[in-house]
Order: C-alpha cells, then structure tokens, then sequence
C-alpha cells in the first residue's frame, strides 16, 4: 500500500535512526518505501530467511523471536512505533537472525534493500547512528542472555514485568498473554501460570484475561535481587 508521501516523510523525519538525514535523502527513501498492514500474530518473516528489507513500525508492535535449538520460542526484543529493525541482515547479507511476529495490529514502513543500502553509503552519520543503534541492541541483549543463564524463572519473570511496567497504561494495566510472558523468560506456559497464580495470591499482582497489573513492585525488586 503507498501512502501518502508527505505524511510518510513527516513520520521519517521523527525516526531516531533518520535524525541526523539531509532532506534529499529523507525524500528518497521516503518515495521508494511501501506501507504493509499485518494483523496480530502475524509472521513478517521467520528465521533463517532472506533479508529483502528493513522495516519501521508506524503503529503497533512487533515482537522479534528466536527459536531455540529444543523447539522453544524466546521474544528477545520488541519493536514499537519509530524502531527500525531488519536492519542487520541487510548489512551482512546473512539470514534473518530472528523471526519478526505482530504482537497486535501493525502498520510498517517497508525500505527495499537497495534502497536502504544506497543511504548508508551516500550518508556517513546514517551509519554511526545505525552501529550505535546496533550496539544498544547488542548491550540489551547481552543483558537478557545474562538474565537466562544466572536468574531462575520468577526472577526472569519479575525482571520482564518490571520492564513492562515501564512501559504499561495509564491505568497501570500491562496487555500481554501469559503464553506471551512464557516466550520472554523462556519457561514453559504452565511455570508461568504457577508463578503468577503465587503472586497473585500474596497480592503483588491483579491477573486477567490477557492483562496484568502490577501492585507490588517493590516485592518483584526483591525476587530479582534475591
């Protein structure tokens, strides 16, 4: 679906990976890039595929997630409005490191490859900002790495919560399934579940249909810290 150029090029112009872009180069991808609509729980693209393209998140979330030598799915990332992800693939050429699933609804900002490579070689500080983006998600991912092989399934669990909590609504409610929370801590649903059904009945946590709201924080800290 093409867009509407302006407003597409609006939406780059807000992109913290396209901040420091000339105007001329902002006009070029915007004309060459392509909207794509996938609904919740839809595959973008699965590990191991060919790179073809980055991709911005426009509206929604899209969940980056790895499959395990065992058959396990593990959510490593989790891109929102203004990230760009994809990215890496197209720099070295190599397979999808990860599989790209819509969390819900999203609307993407689709940049062909070529396209996207003819900046980086046009535009200098479009990469500096590229590696430094990369080695955040290199940093944050070393952390989760960390999380997994030295914490035990309620403390993987209460660090992802509090994360999420950063993050939740106004209300304070987070909007995630437990088979969800299972994939990010790399436990199975029925672990989590018992977690969760222990800290509800010592009243750190409201449970519901795909919700959770987190009413001990400093008891989640404590799990974590143990």
């Amino acid at each position: 679906m093409k867009p509407d150029f302006d407003n597409l090029l609006t939406f780059l112009r807000g992109v913290q990976l396209f901040t420091e872009l000339d105007e001329s180069a902002l006009v070029i991808l915007a004309r060459v890039s392509y909207i794509k609509c996938i609904p919740k729980g839809s595959i973008l693209f699965c590990q191991n595929d060919d790179a073809e393209a980055a991709y911005v998140v426009r509206s929604g979330a899209i969940n980056i997630v790895l499959c395990t030598v065992d058959g396990r799915e593990l959510v490593i990332n989790e891109m929102r409005p203004g990230d760009c992800f994809g990215e890496l693939a197209l720099l070295t050429g190599a397979p999808r490191s990860a599989s790209a699933v819509a969390s819900m609804g999203s609307e993407l900002i689709v940049i062909p490859r070529q396209a996207f490579l003819c900046e980086l070689e046009r535009a200098p500080k479009l990469m500096q900002h590229l590696m430094a983006t990369l080695a955040e998600r290199l940093r944050a991912s070393s952390q989760r790495e960390s999380a997994l092989a030295f914490l035990d399934a309620p403390a993987r669990l209460a660090s992802v919560l509090g994360e999420l909590d950063h993050a939740a609504h106004k209300d304070g409610t987070l909007t995630i399934s437990q088979e969800e929370l299972a994939q990010r801590i790399g436990a199975t649903r029925q672990t989590t579940t018992k977690i969760l059904g222990q800290w509800r009945r010592k009243g750190w946590i409201i449970t519901g249909r795909g919700r959770i709201m987190v009413l001990d924080r400093n008891a989640l800290k404590k799990i974590i810290g143990g």
